[in-house]
């Protein structure tokens, strides 16, 4: 198979099974807190997996650098994040031990969401270098975006027909096949290395001088993690307190988070022809706007229409990174890059959203609406200091 066509295929494979993953924790707090586990526990377990993930991020970015074995890296993640749906089924087996259970889950469950973003955006990147990624980045991503919508609609399909523990093994098991196509589709491929020691030394200069920009972005992502990552891990919750009915919670949460399936093409496209800064400028602003107005109303319709809204422009995010990122640096650090922009800038600042929201409803008793609210001013600020951001630096490799 051509490397262009091996690498979309297979990035497009695991994109969907790792983001398969992303609402299943958040589902699964409405059926945690049937069993009486505290919140604080699911709160803080929602804060493991991000703080996990963005943590190991960096560093394995610049392992994957210098490994170059971009695909056995990928598997290896997706199938950690098979292990980790595995622990939460039993939790709901051994009751007695419910709470240590859901810890160890999430806590694999980040080391497991620390690897795709960043490494499967540098073999995109590196399968497509020279050429305006924005819109392969967005067909990735969108792949991605289905996997979000339809796993969790999968699981609860299956609920009733083999209950929670067998559906959860059920997934547990699609992804660890979904892993081994992955390995091998993707065993193989290599990021180009540039063996002229003159050309190597330029790439240093010009990535040393790239380095407090890709700060600045990751600072960005940072604050505007805070808002969007608290906000949607609770959601299921929040709606959950309106309608009283978790079955119908999940399957309103899954369409909407459907409509990034076409943002992320969007997107993607227009970051290629607009530059990061224009795009991030305009997800953030309308990703505000829409949980503004979602939290002014308690109409049914107006709250699913809003929340798709508010998906669209905050799960577009992976493709106008990534090539945002790219626009940036030389492809010989990418994933050290974009592990520092996705890992502490928009992993970490979401373990600091959950955080911050469990802290205010939980420990202060601030009301659960009130607590979204301050997560929304958070918002705010993000938008603000987008202009700290710079416009679009194209690094040459040639």
């Amino acid at each position: 198979m051509k490397r262009e066509t091996s690498a979309i295929t297979y990035t497009s494979v695991a994109h969907f099974a790792n983001d398969g993953n992303l609402l299943i924790f958040p589902i699964l707090i409405n059926y945690y807190t049937a069993l009486h586990v505290d919140f604080i526990i699911l709160g803080f377990g929602a804060m493991i997996y991000n703080l996990i993930s963005g943590l190991i991020s960096p560093f394995l970015g610049r392992f994957a650098d210098r490994l170059n074995r971009d695909g056995f890296l990928i598997f290896l993640g997706i199938a950690v994040q098979g292990a980790a749906l595995t622990l939460f089924a039993f939790a709901f087996l051994d009751i007695k031990d419910v709470n240590v259970i859901v810890i160890a889950g999430t806590a694999v469950f980040g080391l497991g969401q620390s690897v795709y973003h960043p490494i499967g955006g540098s073999v995109l990147s590196s399968a497509f270098r020279g050429k305006s990624s924005g819109i392969l980045l967005g067909v990735n991503s969108s792949v991605g975006s289905v996997g979000r919508s339809v796993v969790p609609l999968i699981f609860a399909a299956l609920l009733p027909l083999f209950g929670i523990t067998s559906s959860l093994f059920i997934i547990a098991l699609y992804e660890i096949a979904a892993s081994l196509l992955v390995l091998g589709g993707l065993s193989a491929f290599r990021r180009g290395r540039n063996s002229d020691r003159k050309q190597a030394k330029k790439e240093m200069r010009e990535t040393a001088k790239t380095v407090p920009i890709i700060y600045l972005l990751m600072i960005v992502i940072f604050v505007r993690s805070i808002f969007s990552t608290g906000l949607y891990t609770f959601m299921p919750y929040y709606f959950n307190s309106i309608l009283n009915n978790s079955n119908l919670v999940t399957e309103v949460i899954s369409l909407a988070f459907l409509a990034p399936v076409v943002g992320q093409i969007l997107f993607g496209y227009l970051t290629s022809a607009w530059g990061g800064k224009t795009v991030v400028t305009i997800t953030s602003m309308f990703a505000v706007i829409a949980m503004i107005f979602l939290m002014l109303t308690t109409n049914f319709y107006l709250m699913a229409i809003l929340l798709t809204l508010f998906a669209f422009f905050v799960f577009s995010i992976f493709p106008i990174l990534i090539e945002y990122v790219k626009e940036l640096t030389p492809e010989s650090v990418s994933a050290s890059s974009n592990s520092l922009v996705w890992g502490l800038g928009n992993t970490i600042g979401g373990a600091v959203g959950i955080g911050l929201f469990a802290l205010l409803y939980r420990v202060l008793h601030v009301s659960l609406a009130d607590s979204m609210w301050v997560l929304i001013l958070i918002g705010v600020v993000s938008v603000v200091i987008i202009p700290i951001l710079p416009r679009r630096v194209i690094i040459s490799e040639t």
